[in-house]
């Protein structure tokens, strides 16, 4: 048993990705760092890996302030190059002396999580914010490596974030909780590159996220092989251990920090979902199909239907709605970490 339930961390575990310009399995290189503090390479087989993609180092260093910086240096291989170095959500710049590779990172102010391993994409209006995870299977690794990668489910995410889009639009949701400054909707997929955060079996998260977090009502559905939603799994964000599980057919009912209802939302037994608001209409998006995305009803009357194709590897997105008028959406993101580039939006 530990002296205390509120240890403050001194160290942090910092990732590193080098990314290869020629996808395969070559083997770790031997990495060393210089610094004038204390820091060391993490030599778990979870914290320093190969994946196709790239190589992945962990740093674990003092959380420090000051302007400290730490050199990386590894020898090169004939049979590759590397053609990036992502650090913390950017590219660092590197160089090749002779038969070394050298990068040089920054550390200083660094805390909580690190983020290099993110390839998120994340699109905002007033009130909703959808983050794409990027899925490259060339960068898989934990349980995502050792199991058949979930494209499927992947997809099917995809399609329930997108759709789900349309369905808190059509209730009013996001703008009356930006009007009443009550939070935002917060609708995420799930990585399978990170071998911390495992993100682990395929789910999409549908998140009531109050203004200072603590009380967010976090549900993870979770998706059969099929891509279609069999349970909800809630966490209430800043409260340890909290949690319940929702089967198909229970209602979840998201409130606000007042107590009052926002919405509510039911898996459905044929793994779809249904949604709706205190007096509002009942949407009800269908299971995933490959072939022919979602369909999306009112009250029990068509209302429209969604096709996604994402390709995390080329950097880009379409997203078609197709309601009483079709509008398709183009994204554009930086396939490396997923930072937003562009969006286009055409009506059909």
């Amino acid at each position: 048993m530990t002296d205390t339930p509120y240890e403050t961390a001194q160290y942090r575990d910092t990732a590193l990705r080098f990314v290869k310009d020629k996808p395969g399995l070559y083997g770790m290189p031997h990495f060393s760092l210089s610094a004038d503090f204390s820091c060391k390479l993490c030599d778990s087989d979870r914290l320093c890996y190969e994946t196709e993609r790239e190589f992945v180092i962990y740093v674990r260093h003092f959380i420090l302030k000051d302007a400290c910086l730490v050199t990386c240096r590894f020898k090169a291989d004939a049979r590759y190059q590397i053609s990036a170095v992502v650090f913390e959500g950017k590219q660092l710049p590197f160089s090749l002396h002779g038969d070394t590779y050298q990068t040089v990172f920054e550390i200083s102010g660094l805390s909580g999580p690190t983020r290099t391993l993110f390839t998120h994409t994340i699109l905002r209006e007033d009130g909703l914010t959808l983050r794409v995870e990027q899925n490259d299977p060339l960068r898989r690794a934990g349980q995502y490596r050792e199991e058949t990668f979930p494209a499927q489910q992947i997809e099917a995410s995809h399609h329930y974030m997108f759709a789900m889009r349309e369905i808190a639009r059509a209730l009013s949701i996001p703008q009356r909780l930006h009007d009443k400054q009550l939070g935002y909707l917060l609708i995420l997929g799930f990585e399978t590159c990170n071998t911390v955060h495992t993100d682990h079996p395929p789910h999409w998260h549908l998140i009531f996220r109050w203004p200072y977090f603590c009380g967010s009502q976090a549900p993870h559905i979770y998706l059969d092989e099929q891509g279609r939603m069999v349970r909800n799994v809630l966490y209430v964000d800043g409260i340890q251990g909290v949690s319940r599980s929702f089967a198909a057919g229970e209602w979840c009912k998201f409130v606000d920090m007042y107590g009052g209802d926002v919405m509510a939302f039911c898996i459905e037994p044929d793994g779809g979902m249904s949604v709706t608001t205190p007096g509002g209409a009942l949407y009800t998006m269908s299971p995933y199909r490959e072939g022919d995305g979602v369909r999306v009803l009112c009250n029990g009357a068509p209302f429209g239907k969604i096709a996604v194709c994402v390709s995390a590897q080329e950097g880009t997105a379409s997203v078609r709605w197709q309601a009483q008028k079709a509008v398709a959406e183009t994204i554009r993101f930086d396939p490396l970490t997923g930072a937003l580039q562009s969006v286009s939006r055409q009506e059909e």
